[in-house]
């Protein structure tokens, strides 16, 4: 049996979208899409104090995830958040918190 086997979907997709979301770049850079809308690859590297490849590397996890999209226009890259992955995975840690919240033992 597969470990993915012995856990449910929602589990798993918790486990992916916090994994990706797992690191402070990666929450600076989700932050910094989502104020602007949209940008560049360059207005992260201009804003992030990071050298260009590690940009590059958190951001690729960030798309793996499906919580940012990329498009290349020439040699710039334009970044966006996608919408819609975006409000499934506030549903998925909204209704985690929610479901687990009377599960708590008041201490």
């Amino acid at each position: 049996m597969k470990s993915k086997d012995l856990y449910s979907l929602r589990q798993q997709l918790v486990s992916d979208i916090t994994r990706a979301m797992g690191h402070p770049a990666r929450i600076s850079i989700l932050e910094y899409v989502a104020k602007h809308g949209e940008c560049y690859f360059g207005d992260l590297v201009n804003e992030i104090p990071l050298a260009k490849a590690t940009i590059s590397r958190h951001l690729s996890e960030l798309k793996s995830a499906g919580l940012v999209q990329c498009e290349s226009e020439g040699p710039k890259s334009r970044l966006w958040i996608n919408k819609k992955n975006w409000e499934f995975a506030r549903k998925v840690f909204n209704d985690f918190f929610t479901e687990n919240q009377d599960k708590l033992k008041d201490e």
